[in-house]
């Protein structure tokens, strides 16, 4: 499998401003589980228990590559993908939004 078609898929994200995008979203999602747990919790919510494990997978790539973080080898890029880590992260908030709305 080649690396070079993976690379300019994410190369959108790698650089400003869709990494700061990235990143802003990460840290906003991160605040929203830390401070409300209960939006997306799988005992105090209406959400299943494993859409707080996607929504952390989310944050922790999110971060990752909104940091600058490079992958170079091919299953890692495919692991830390940045396209599904800014659409999980825009649903995660949307999902969250009377956190911050409220």
């Amino acid at each position: 499998m080649s690396n070079g078609w993976l690379a300019r898929l994410c190369a959108p994200l790698w650089r400003q401003p869709g990494q700061g995008l990235l990143l802003v979203s990460a840290i906003l999602m991160a605040v929203a589980m830390l401070q409300a747990p209960n939006l997306v919790a799988a005992n105090t919510s209406a959400h299943a228990h494993w859409v707080s494990l996607v929504l952390m997978w989310s944050v922790c790539a999110g971060l990752i590559n909104g940091m600058g973080w490079q992958p170079r080898s091919w299953p890692v890029r495919l692991l830390l993908f940045p396209w599904l880590a800014l659409l999980l992260n825009g649903w995660g908030l949307w999902l969250t939004r009377s956190y911050f709305l409220g």
